[in-house]
């Protein structure tokens, strides 16, 4: 049994059936939850948000990095996932629009984890944002975007995060839905 640790106010009891298990480099296992609604108390300690604006998805990065990627952070202390989700991707892309929660994965930190106790439990939600505007960021932004057509877009997800191709397909097939 894994007790929660004390930043978090209560228990979150992970369900674990026999499933697929993933694996985010070797500090975490992993399994994908297809549900649109968080767990009211879910430890969430990092989030990805996939940004769309008509035909494009937008990637970032840190200037200086070399690897494009999705909107993706830790919340800080207190801070709700939706609120999170919503400043973190104004910060690195200047987007504001339509989030959407496409799942989330429960994950259980291994003996190779560096902050956190073998088996302790975190939940990393998966959102895509349809965007409405998409602001410039400023000569003081700490980070850079590139617009790419959605399926290069996806082709460059795909390659920064293979573990995650399953669900980058199932935010473009509710991206698409929501267009129309």
């Amino acid at each position: 049994m894994t007790f929660p640790s004390p930043e978090f106010g209560s228990y979150y009891e992970p369900r674990w059936p026999a499933v697929v298990e993933l694996n985010f480099s070797d500090e975490w296992r992993a399994r994908w939850v297809d549900e649109r609604v968080l767990p009211e108390d879910a430890p969430v300690d990092y989030a990805y948000v996939i940004v769309w604006m008509g035909g494009f998805g937008y990637v970032t990065r840190s200037i200086g990095e070399t690897v494009w990627r999705t909107v993706e952070g830790a919340p800080g202390a207190g801070e709700k996932p939706p609120a999170f989700v919503k400043r973190i991707t104004r910060e690195q892309t200047g987007a504001t629009g339509q989030f959407e929660l496409v799942g989330f994965f429960e994950c259980k930190a291994t003996s190779h984890n560096p902050s956190f106790p073998p088996g302790a439990v975190r939940v990393r939600p998966l959102y895509f944002v349809l965007a409405s505007e998409v602001k410039d960021l400023g000569r003081e932004s700490p980070y850079e975007r590139r617009r790419l057509p959605v399926n290069e877009h996806l082709k460059a997800l795909r390659q920064r995060y293979p573990e995650f191709e399953t669900y980058l397909g199932k935010a473009a097939d509710r991206y698409a839905m929501l267009r129309k």
